[in-house]
């Protein structure tokens, strides 16, 4: 078995509202992976809501390089959580 590997992240954009409010907070999707290493689907597991648009956006993005079972690509699951902070 080979684990997958993050190869390409996009940050979420910080929603506007949620600065101007000075809100923070995290969302966790978990995410199924094809065996070309991109994201197949997004469920939400968590989140606060003003952020869970910008983290799917973000997520959709991303790309992974495949897990390898018995020497052949395959889909795989996990989560994600993604962190929104203010900088201070």
């Amino acid at each position: 078995i080979k684990e997958p590997t993050l190869i390409h992240r996009v940050d979420p954009e910080y929603p506007l509202l949620a600065q101007i409010s000075q809100i923070e907070g995290v969302v966790i999707l978990e995410a199924i992976v094809d065996r070309e290493g991109r994201i197949e689907s997004l469920k939400v597991l968590r989140s606060v809501p003003v952020f869970e648009q910008a983290a799917l956006a973000a997520v959709r993005q991303w790309r992974y390089s495949p897990v390898i079972l018995n020497g052949r690509p395959e889909r795989f699951i996990l989560t994600v959580v993604v962190s929104f902070r203010l900088e201070k």
